[in-house]
């Protein structure tokens, strides 16, 4: 997740040259809570994806 916070950061600086530390600060803050919610998502789609799989190839009695 850091790498991807780092080039978010390095993309928002490119257009924003000029940053304080305390907006750099906010900025990767924010950046991380919202990449770590994308995450959260794709990780609750993937495990109801797995759960759905899985019934599917269980045997039936």
């Amino acid at each position: 997740m850091k790498q991807t916070v780092d080039r978010v950061m390095k993309a928002f600086a490119k257009k924003h040259k000029e940053m304080t530390p305390e907006q750099e600060r906010r900025v990767r803050d924010e950046v991380s809570e919202f990449v770590a919610e994308l995450l959260e998502k794709r990780a609750a789609q993937l495990t109801r994806f797995g759960d759905a799989g899985s019934q599917e190839t269980r045997p039936s009695a």
